[in-house]
């Protein structure tokens, strides 16, 4: 098993490697390049000069962002290329765990080489918006985050999505399915030790931040309150189309480090946009519960997976604002959903995440100057999107065995599940 497991995931990271070390490096990714790390580093160099975050200076990110962005100022080589090390092990992280949960979930050797790759492959895609943002370390944590999920590690599962919250706040909208997954797997005993211990994590690291510059931190999250309909985002896309096909007038503003649209109409839309969000996720953790009733004990894990990858997707979706980067956090999951629908997900996600470079970074001013071609692009990317909540969606047929109608009972021990017959286990 040891050796099944390993070989897909050797070969996805061997060439994540490859892709990075050579593809990567030809001038057709480098120039034109939109880039943070300059943001990244200035950040840096502030903390090496014994600066404090949100005290000293302004810093839009949580506190485990500052860690990231100081840690390869002390690495040996320049920082762009030890920051580009260390996304690569990120990536590497991210590959290894993606074929680690394919194999729980008992999928393929085929479907879980066929992830590892499309992860491996994804710079591929993304160019330097992969070596030039921190996303990827978010996408590692994600990624074993629901590996601990899978097999049951809870504490380390709380403890993997406090770390994600606190690198980029977003997370924190993975908490329903986390609960209602573990709440059908174990019990509230269980629930609460974990969440507990999650909960610590949060409140080690945000404590001092808080006894440090209470103003200065409430600022940083004010930031994102306030910021406008970003120009990626799905509405904003809705806008470009009606501006593109009957010529309705649309203001851009640079602001909060990006580019938006200002006015009435796009305000409007970003609160509609964030009451969906909210809606959205919490009719999938629903839908999640609903499922996890009707399924096979061994398959409940696939109903999770799938959860997963529908609620990040509708947070790309109806978020007001969509970084291009952010199509990286669907890596963990967007190439494991099984089901009848799973190489439809499978699919979906790849699409998205070219449709995303086909436009970013060499198309994105002609996009804010409001060309026709960068707004297709973007509308196909953010209809994807859409697209890959429904084929993600955790429907109950992907919890029941191939061609079953009616479940047994499950077992009255919800251990009991690991021993259920292998022939259930394949996709």
């Amino acid at each position: 098993m040891r050796l099944q497991l390993m070989g897909p995931g050797l070969i996805a990271s061997g060439l994540a490697v490859l892709v990075w070390v050579g593809p990567l490096r030809l001038s057709a990714y480098r120039n034109g390049a939109i880039t943070d790390i300059p943001t990244y580093h200035a950040a840096a160099d502030r903390i090496a000069d014994g600066l404090v975050p949100y005290r000293d200076f302004d810093l839009e990110y949580p506190p485990l962002a500052a860690a990231v962005f100081a840690l390869p100022r002390i690495l040996p080589g320049d920082y762009d290329v030890a920051f580009s090390a260390l996304m690569l092990v990120a990536l590497v992280a991210t590959v290894i765990a993606t074929v680690f949960s394919a194999r729980v979930l008992g999928l393929t050797p085929v479907r879980q080489l066929a992830a590892g790759c499309a992860v491996a492959l994804s710079p591929l895609a993304l160019g330097l918006l992969m070596e030039t943002r921190y996303d990827l370390v978010l996408a590692a944590v994600l990624a074993w985050l629901v590996v601990a999920a899978l097999t049951e590690r809870w504490r380390a599962a709380w403890i993997l999505l406090a770390l994600g919250v606190l690198l980029k706040l977003v997370p924190l909208l993975l908490i329903p399915l986390l609960v209602v997954y573990q709440l059908h797997r174990q019990d509230m005993r269980s629930l609460r030790q974990g969440a507990a211990t999650g909960l610590a994590v949060v409140v080690a690291a945000l404590v001092p931040v808080l006894i440090a510059a209470p103003a200065g931190f409430w600022e940083s999250l004010r930031y994102h309150l306030d910021r406008p309909l970003q120009i990626e985002s799905t509405a904003a896309a809705y806008l470009l189309s009606l501006h593109a096909l009957a010529d309705v007038p649309l203001r851009v503003q640079s602001s909060f480090g990006s580019q938006g649209l200002i006015g009435d109409g796009p305000r409007a839309l970003a609160a509609i946009s964030a009451v969906i969000a909210i809606i959205g996720i919490f009719v999938i953790a629903i839908a999640l519960r609903a499922a996890l009733r009707r399924s096979h004990p061994a398959l409940e894990g696939r109903l999770f997976v799938a959860a997963v990858a529908a609620t990040l997707a509708v947070m790309l979706a109806s978020g007001k604002v969509l970084s291009p980067q952010f199509v990286i956090w669907l890596l963990p999951v967007g190439f494991i959903v099984s089901g009848k629908y799973g190489w439809a997900t499978f699919a979906t996600t790849a699409a998205a995440i070219i449709a995303t470079g086909a436009y970013f970074p060499r198309m994105y001013w002609d996009l804010v100057a409001l060309d026709d071609l960068p707004i297709a692009l973007l509308v196909l990317r953010d209809a994807l999107l859409v697209g890959l909540v429904a084929a993600a969606w955790p429907r109950a047929s992907i919890g029941r065995p191939p061609g079953s109608v009616e479940l047994p009972l499950p077992p009255s021990s919800p251990h009991s599940a690991r021993s259920t017959s292998a022939r259930y286990l394949s996709d």
